[in-house]
């Protein structure tokens, strides 16, 4: 879980900066970014509690 946690911030990042050189799907990519993003960290998270 901890390697799909990893690529959603990743991806999450990566949609993020993508957004500032398109203006016309800004926004569709922030959002998309955003959730991927905070759904890494939940998934690396969750591997984290569950480790310990």
């Amino acid at each position: 879980m901890m390697s799909l946690g990893v690529f959603c911030v990743v991806a999450g990042i990566g949609l993020v900066v993508g957004s500032l050189w398109s203006a016309r799907y800004r926004a569709i990519l922030e959002v998309m970014g955003g959730s991927l993003f905070l759904a890494g960290l939940g998934f690396a998270g969750a591997d984290l509690a569950l480790a310990s």
